[in-house]
């Protein structure tokens, strides 16, 4: 399956944490490695790696836990996440709205409710 990645997504390649910075032909990237302060030009798509979202990057990423939900509160808008048998599901309000397992596709959904937030892992 082909992977879908956007700007500004975290990604891995090569071991290391990695921020899709351009897309090129829908078959490569140029990949920023911040830590290193390196730009890592025409990655093939098939050479990332989505990164498992856990609830330590939640946790990192201003995401509170009650012992049951994540939640994650910016402006008027609260997202609630469970992990329903290792698959993360955000709801808003009482409306499920996304299945998901990796921290691009939640950075997809923040991008979604047009909320800027930088994700670290």
């Amino acid at each position: 399956m082909k992977q879908k990645f956007i700007i500004g997504d975290i990604v891995e390649y090569d071991n290391k944490v990695m921020i899709v910075k351009e897309p090129r032909d829908g078959c490569h990237f140029d990949l920023s490695c911040p830590k290193e302060g390196l730009v890592y030009c025409l990655v093939a798509v098939d050479e990332i790696k989505p990164i498992p979202l856990t609830p330590e990057i939640l946790n990192k990423n201003e995401w509170e836990y009650d012992g049951a939900t994540w939640i994650f509160k910016k402006g008027n808008i609260s997202i609630f996440i469970l992990l329903d048998d290792k698959t993360y599901v955000a709801h808003l309000s009482v409306v499920r709205v996304l299945e998901f397992h990796f921290v691009h596709q939640l950075q997809h959904l923040l991008f979604n409710l047009g909320i800027k937030h930088e994700m670290e892992v």
